[in-house]
């Protein structure tokens, strides 16, 4: 079997399906491999979230590297194409093009075998997956907080992430599209207002509930001090929470180290790194409890393994993120969670829900706040023409943070 072609397909959906998140619309771009015989295989590269017209030109780049070789050598392929973009593609945008290409060759190659991407990468090691649902900012008010959370304990989640940042929601008389607006407080009422919040959710949901926070610092032009991560993190603590995501800059590493050696409550972090040299200072000098790594992004399922090996080599776990993906990424991590051992949690966002099911053949069927394994052969992902035309792809979507 050798590769004939890659092919980019952008897309764009509306994401509806939480009217807690928004209905807003977002891009993606889909990576197919096509080869001489009736398999092929389908990726996703993270970065088309944001910058869905500047994945195309990239593939185009890698076809040189991939065309004609046999796709079965998958990190043969992938060191190949690193190699060929040393210069630029180390993070970032090109390394993110490289994930998408890598899991549609995973994908490719558990098709070929008839298997599941997972056995793999060693085969299941447990039978259910803790998920969590991914909800964006707290709302303003806060007692809608409680709604939302009830909204997704519907769909079986025990687990759920929130922010430190509260939101207002708008939109048309329609609701098909609602854009949230920031609520501004002054720092000492920010605190005070978390804490109730955090009060109101406890009081309602007892400990039967699992609650984490974002902080969002890694997407900021203005990330907060240390000072206000520890005092966030200490004013959170009595609540119990599974961890802070992303509370400071990733180029301020000192904070990090200082941040975890004072919170109580575990520090998360990671979504937009790349490679295991991009990762390695975080976890070596032990500034996260929990790292965060996109497969979409961080270099691809056999880099993301070898991410997350080294972490557990300090005693840290992993919570796989997935906030992007309009499904092959979602799939890719459900995969990956299942054959390695110290994935602690994946991540499901609730608004694309309808969207990622139109693409993925296995679906994420919640128990008790858990997934079972993947069993369709390759990713369990699928695009065809009519999926195609039903997202037809609008020019201009990619989201800015």
């Amino acid at each position: 079997m050798k590769i004939t072609d890659i092919i980019a397909h952008p897309i764009t959906g509306r994401w509806a399906d939480d009217p807690f998140f928004g209905r807003n619309i977002y891009s993606a771009v889909f990576i197919r491999i096509r080869t001489d015989s009736e398999l092929e295989g389908i990726g996703e590269a993270t970065i088309s979230y944001f910058t869905p017209e500047s994945v195309a030109p990239m593939v185009e780049f890698f076809k040189p590297s991939l065309v004609g070789q046999d796709p079965m050598n998958v990190v043969r392929l992938a060191r190949a194409m690193y190699d060929d973009a040393a210069f630029w593609a180390r993070q970032g945008a090109g390394r993110s093009v490289i994930s998408g290409i890598e899991l549609a060759l995973w994908d490719l190659v558990g098709k070929a075998l008839h298997v599941p991407v997972c056995q793999l990468f060693g085969g299941p090691v447990r039978d259910r997956i803790p998920m969590y649902a991914s909800g964006g900012s707290m709302l303003w008010p806060i007692e809608r907080n409680i709604e939302k959370v009830e909204f997704y304990m519907s769909y079986g989640f025990r687990a759920a992430k929130l922010s430190t940042h509260f939101v207002e929601t708008f939109g048309d008389e329609s609701g098909a599209a609602i854009r949230p607006k920031s609520v501004e407080l002054p720092h000492a009422k920010k605190i005070d207002t978390m804490c109730e919040n955090f009060d109101n959710l406890r009081r309602r949901f007892g400990t039967d509930f699992d609650f984490a926070i974002d902080g969002h610092e890694g997407a900021t032009p203005h990330p907060i001090s240390v000072s206000e991560a520890v005092e966030i993190a200490h004013a959170m603590a009595p609540y119990r929470l599974r961890f802070y995501e992303e509370p400071l800059a990733y180029t301020d590493l000192d904070s990090y180290v200082e941040l975890r050696r004072q919170s109580r409550i575990p520090i998360a972090g990671g979504e937009s790194m790349c490679g295991l040299d991009g990762f390695h200072h975080l976890i070596a000098r032990n500034g996260v409890h929990l790292i965060q790594p996109d497969v979409g992004f961080a270099g691809g399922l056999a880099e993301t393994q070898r991410i997350i090996h080294h972490a557990e080599a300090h005693n840290i776990g992993t919570v796989i993120h997935t906030g992007a993906s309009f499904g092959p990424v979602l799939a890719a991590s459900w995969h990956l969670a299942a054959a390695t051992q110290s994935v602690e949690w994946l991540e499901r966002v609730i608004a694309p829900w309808s969207l990622q099911n139109d693409f993925m053949i296995d679906q994420l069927e919640l128990k008790d706040g858990t997934v079972g394994v993947p069993t369709a052969p390759g990713l369990g992902v699928r695009i065809t023409d009519e999926l195609l035309e039903k997202y037809r792809f609008q020019p201009g979507t990619g989201e800015r943070t």
